[in-house]
């Protein structure tokens, strides 16, 4: 028959002092040397990525999207009505609620109501003197809301779930 182990025993008997001499040494005698490589170079081209997507976020890189005045011609309005249009095929096609994080949809949704309020403004004053400056803030949120479902889309087919607290942390 076999006697009972009672832990409290079994846990004074362990030895409560380190051993004579460590092996660290001898085992760290047998370990690769790591390489260290510069900092430098990685810190620079991050500054300058980083500088790149600052300069790009401050100025639009279609010369089509900007509107010169304060009052468009019919052309620039023409296309920056195209533009708005196009964009928002893509905002809308792009949405994929199912596999969203409750702050990519709340995010949308304020987008869309931002939209609506832009869209009321238009249809109340269709021919003011803001009417262009209207479509491209009517442009920029659509950008906006396009890179917010690419960037969604993309951790999506990753298997992550791209949550905007979390990224607005960052």
């Amino acid at each position: 028959m076999s006697q009972p182990i009672h832990i409290s025993n079994a846990l004074q008997a362990l030895a409560l002092e380190a051993p004579e001499h460590s092996l660290w040494p001898q085992l760290q005698a047998h370990l690769p040397k790591k390489t260290v490589w510069p900092k430098w170079p990685m810190a620079l081209a991050a500054s300058a990525a980083l500088a790149v997507a600052v300069l790009q976020w401050q100025w639009p890189t279609n010369p089509d999207s900007t509107v010169d005045g304060p009052v468009a011609a019919a052309g620039n309005l023409e296309k920056l009505m195209d533009r708005s249009a196009r964009l928002e095929n893509d905002f809308y096609a792009l949405q994929d609620d199912a596999l969203s994080s409750a702050t990519v949809i709340a995010a949308n949704l304020s987008i869309e109501d931002r939209l609506a309020a832009i869209d009321s403004q238009l249809t109340a004053e269709p021919g003011s003197a803001d009417t262009a400056a209207l479509w491209q803030e009517r442009i920029e949120l659509l950008s906006q809301g396009v890179n917010l479902n690419r960037t969604n889309a993309a951790y999506n087919a990753d298997g992550r779930q791209y949550d905007l607290a979390l990224a607005s942390l960052n």
